[in-house]
């Protein structure tokens, strides 16, 4: 596990500030809720819509709706007519999205989107958004989310963003790049660079906070960054080697691996008080803890039996081994609603691939095949999952996947690396 770990921190990637991911489907599978999103009709005739695309690959990145294609629609273009519910009846679709968009005096959009159920013939959502332009793709983020949650009854986590680190050579030399993106992989920004590498970004309740790892100073230390206003300041203090960070439900607490004197325990940090209490007791390495939602226990990997396995421990118990075969489970996320497990385990014919335990009927699946995947990260409403995966070519890219593998996505930032997913909490 130590060789693992300093290969990790050694792998992590960087690439340039202004680089765009780009999504490819690379498997898939039919079926699903059928939805047609009509394109947006704008006020001013001038204006060209995307924010239905937007929408619309939302959906279609759910694994629960199929999205129609334009060719497949009674209606594609609502500028000039109004909503024919004969014409839609009988059709492929179940559901249809449309929208109007008008332009503010102050320079912001309205806009009023509906969702109509076809089979009822009737209107069964209905809003109105007003934002700043420079927020427009996020309100296309916002309405998805509503329309799955209506149709779904859990909202979609498309308003939500994803941290990840890359590694690219610049001069010659190593750059590491922190970066946070929208959930679809648009509008990245670099929050830090460092020529040693950065690892294990982790949000905070409420999606404005962040924990990572640095060797800025030599040395693995777990820094806490506010990304509203910038400050940085190094948990639980200067001077100690840390990582692995967790922050707990509630955001009171961060859960971390810090090296005594030459072992390696958990341990919890109290963000308010500044304490700091040793969770684990073992001879072997305890790390990479993850929180269970109701924040009483946590699932951690440990080689105290003589081989990398995930432990389940509450506060104040015993830990205890969960029953996964195989040489090698490490690296879990717990979904939201505490079901199910994501870990990376070994495969019988070699490499590592991304895994699903469920605990409580004893059920495991894998969910991908891969010769090195790593890193598995829960989207806020479980039913979506990022993790670190190779390309065809060797690079290391960012996979999108269902809870149920109906489809995979490719997120990758052209001739770089990328790595160490993490998907953010839904935002206050």
């Amino acid at each position: 596990m130590r060789a693992r770990a300093l290969a990790l921190a050694l792998a992590a990637a960087a690439a340039p500030a202004a680089a765009e991911l780009r999504i490819d489907i690379t498997e898939g599978e039919g079926g699903g809720v059928p939805v047609a999103v009509v394109p947006f009709v704008w006020a001013d005739p001038g204006r060209v819509d995307t924010l239905s695309e937007v929408v619309a690959d939302d959906l279609a990145s759910s694994g629960f709706f199929a999205v129609l294609e334009r060719s497949e629609l009674p209606q594609a273009d609502l500028r000039r007519e109004a909503f024919d519910w004969e014409r839609w009846r009988g059709g492929a679709a179940g559901y249809v999205v449309t929208a109007a968009l008008e332009a503010r005096p102050d320079g912001g959009v309205r806009i009023d989107y509906r969702l109509r159920d076809l089979l009822r013939e009737r209107v069964v959502l209905q809003e109105r958004q007003e934002a700043p332009r420079r927020l427009l793709r996020r309100m296309a983020h916002r309405i998805a989310d509503a329309v799955h949650r209506r149709i779904a009854g859990v909202s979609g986590a498309f308003d939500t963003r994803i941290a990840y680190v890359s590694r690219g050579r610049e001069s010659g030399r190593r750059a590491y790049r922190l970066y946070v993106a929208d959930a679809d992989g648009h509008n990245p920004a670099a929050l830090l660079e460092s020529p040693r590498p950065l690892l294990s970004p982790a949000w905070a309740p409420g999606g404005e906070t962040l924990a990572y790892v640095s060797f800025e100073q030599g040395r693995p230390q777990v820094i806490v960054q506010n990304l509203r206003t910038g400050s940085r300041r190094v948990a639980p203090a200067p001077g100690a080697s840390a990582s692995a960070p967790a922050f707990s439900p509630d955001g009171a607490q961060l859960a971390l691996a810090m090296t005594v004197d030459g072992d390696t325990e958990i341990f919890l940090h109290h963000r308010t008080t500044g304490a700091l209490r040793r969770f684990t007791y073992s001879a072997g390495i305890d790390t990479e803890p993850a929180w269970e939602p109701d924040g009483r226990a946590l699932v951690f990997t440990s080689d105290r039996g003589g081989r990398p396995q995930l432990y389940r421990k509450e506060l104040g118990a015993a830990a205890a081994a969960l029953p996964i075969p195989g040489p090698y489970a490490a690296g879990a996320d717990i979904a939201a609603d505490g079901r199910t497990l994501a870990f990376v385990q070994s495969r019988p014919g070699g490499g590592f691939g991304i895994s699903l335990y469920e605990p409580a009927a004893g059920a495991l699946h894998a969910l991908s095949s891969g010769s090195l995947d790593e890193s598995p990260s829960f989207a806020p409403n479980g039913l979506r999952l990022l993790y670190a995966g190779t390309a065809g070519d060797g690079r290391r890219v960012l996979m999108l996947a269902t809870h149920n593998a109906r489809i995979l996505k490719r997120l990758t930032v052209p001739q770089r690396d990328v790595r160490e997913p993490a998907w953010s909490p839904y935002r206050n």
